[in-house]
């Protein structure tokens, strides 16, 4: 038996490989040196066109991928994510005599896992933030190959000392863009594309730590780079460090001051500290800048509903969704403005469509089940909030809904169950306490039904919105005292 465990162990392991591999694609570049450059510029020239003829061949070689073909991307979609994925690694420099001119030559080489870079790409495809980042990188290194194409014909033109040295030195600058450039894509993929299992908007701790090494060493070369500086704060919202967000961004706009994208990730963090006058502004001036940016839209609009602005905030909902039809947060955001305006049907159509859109879209079944509760269709709502946390089974605010649904329908036991898991996920969720004391005290559990509503008590600032839950609380905790 142990000898036949290790067979199938074997066969499992080379079926497993056989559908996995590791292609190295080469490439070699090459400058030609005319009068006025040097030998150091000449290598760094050559290292990039190597670098740019192995990612051609690289994406050409993606492009022939069953797996990659059914993702149906672009194929500037493709080139833009392989630019982010593939690490090129420098192998050589030779220099030779041709003629009178010297020409310098770089070999460079790519290893690209086939499994690997399938679920990179396939994480990166349904990650919008990190596909934008890509795709604008990749419009970047086209710029940035096209001035330096034109400062070579400049350098060669170039006639005094002063000229040239002002020419070689800014194209000098152009290819540290370059280089910066290209550690700012792959810090995206580091962060969104992974070959580990991550879900949209979230990343790894492996990931996050990539993604620093390679920010920091783009600042290293550039300080003065405000996409570094902007991607710097992005990667510390992501780590839950709001300050340091808010500080990178900050130093970002003060190296440009019309960057749109800054000013709207400077506006989500200021939206997530509760400064939501700071974050309006944010994305009023990035609006300015950029009018047809959905995503400013939607973080406008959560921000005005945040502040009381209902229709505002519909406003902009519906115009991020003209924008952009298929954005499927901002349909759900929509539902739930229209949810506080009392518009049900409008709010249950919006969010069916923002599952139609993303079908594991867990915020959005469990959004559309309160809808369904509201309307008074119980069961509809119990089988979102239930597709809700298959999805997504930490999902509390999902759980204690359909606690508070259940409890609705009289099944107590079912009930007690989604409130203690919800506590067990967030221990001082109040309205789950709330929940298991009405639960407990109709189970005739006296003392820890008290003791449920005790602990919301404890956890609920007495306001004008928590004040008639918080009288009914009272009232229930003296009738079982």
């Amino acid at each position: 038996m142990q000898f036949l465990s290790l067979v199938l162990m074997v066969i499992a392991l080379s079926s497993s490989a056989a559908w996995a591999e590791v292609r190295t694609i080469t490439a070699t570049g090459e400058y030609r040196m005319g009068d006025n450059d040097t030998r150091t510029d000449a290598k760094r020239l050559a290292l990039q066109d190597a670098k740019r003829l192995a990612l051609e061949k690289t994406g050409t070689y993606l492009e022939s991928i069953t797996e990659v073909k059914n993702f149906q991307l672009g194929r500037d979609e493709l080139r833009a994510y392989t630019a982010g994925i593939a690490e090129v690694t420098e192998q050589q420099t030779r220099s030779t005599m041709e003629g009178e001119t010297t020409v310098v030559r770089v070999d460079v080489t790519c290893k690209i896992d086939t499994d690997i870079v399938t679920r990179q790409i396939d994480a990166l495809r349904k990650n919008e933030t990190a596909k934008t980042e890509l795709l604008a990188a990749r419009q970047e290194a086209d710029r940035l190959r096209q001035e330096n194409d034109a400062f070579r014909q400049s350098l060669a033109a170039a006639k005094s000392k002063a000229e040239i040295e002002t020419l070689a030195q800014k194209r000098r600058e152009g290819l540290t863009d370059q280089d910066v450039n290209s550690l700012l894509g792959q810090a995206w993929v580091a962060l969104a594309g992974s070959d580990e299992a991550l879900t949209v908007g979230s990343s790894s701790a492996a990931g996050r730590a990539r993604a620093r090494s390679l920010i920091e060493q783009a600042l290293a070369l550039d300080a003065s780079s405000s996409r570094a500086h902007s991607n710097m704060g992005a990667l510390l919202a992501e780590e839950g460090n709001l300050d340091g967000a808010i500080a990178e961004f900050r130093t970002a706009l003060r190296l440009k001051p019309d960057d749109a994208v800054a000013h709207g990730r400077l506006g989500i963090a200021l939206t997530a500290k509760g400064d939501q006058d700071g974050a309006i502004a944010e994305y009023r001036t990035a609006l300015r800048l950029k009018p047809d940016d959905a995503g400013v839209h939607n973080s406008l609009g959560i921000a005005l509903h945040t502040k009381g602005d209902v229709e505002g905030a519909i406003a902009e909902f519906r115009t991020a969704i003209r924008l952009k039809p298929d954005y499927a947060g901002a349909h759900n955001n929509l539902g739930i403005a229209l949810t506080a305006k009392g518009d049900l049907d409008g709010a249950i159509a919006e969010y069916r469509t923002a599952i139609c859109l993303k079908p594991d879209y867990a915020i959005a079944h469990h959004t559309l089940g309160n809808a369904l509760r509201a309307k008074g269709d119980r069961d509809g709502a119990i089988e979102e909030f239930r597709a809700a946390l298959l999805l997504k089974s930490d999902l509390v605010e999902a759980r204690v809904s359909l606690g508070a649904t259940l409890l609705d329908k009289g099944y107590l036991n079912k009930a007690i169950v989604e409130y203690r898991e919800a506590l067990r996920l967030k221990p001082d969720h109040a309205h789950a306490h709330l929940g298991l004391g009405f639960a407990l005290a109709a189970e005739g559990q006296r003392s820890e039904a008290a003791r449920e509503f005790r602990e919301y008590l404890r956890l609920t600032p007495d306001t004008p919105t928590n004040r008639p839950w918080i009288e009914k609380t009272r009232a229930a905790l003296r009738e079982l005292e």
